[in-house]
């Protein structure tokens, strides 16, 4: 169960720094450049395209994680 956890939490924090980079990095060069009805259509469209794929991506490098420590470990 705890391992479970650790790598759960692993999950997380990939997520919340992946969406972080790309959500400053978002905001800092393309924003001053857009008009309000574009700023919402690219926001809208991040989180049906962007979220889903950081998500993805944690949960994958979580699993790389786990596969390297337990190669390690043996």
């Amino acid at each position: 169960m705890k391992t479970v956890f650790t790598y759960s939490a692993l999950s997380i924090l990939c997520f919340i720094i992946n969406f972080g980079i790309y959500n400053y990095s978002f905001i800092t060069q393309a924003t001053p450049f857009m008009s309000e009805e574009h700023r919402v259509d690219s926001s809208l469209l991040m989180l049906t395209t962007t979220l889903p794929a950081y998500i993805i991506s944690s949960i994958i490098l979580s699993y790389i994680f786990y596969l390297a420590a337990k190669k390690v470990k043996n």
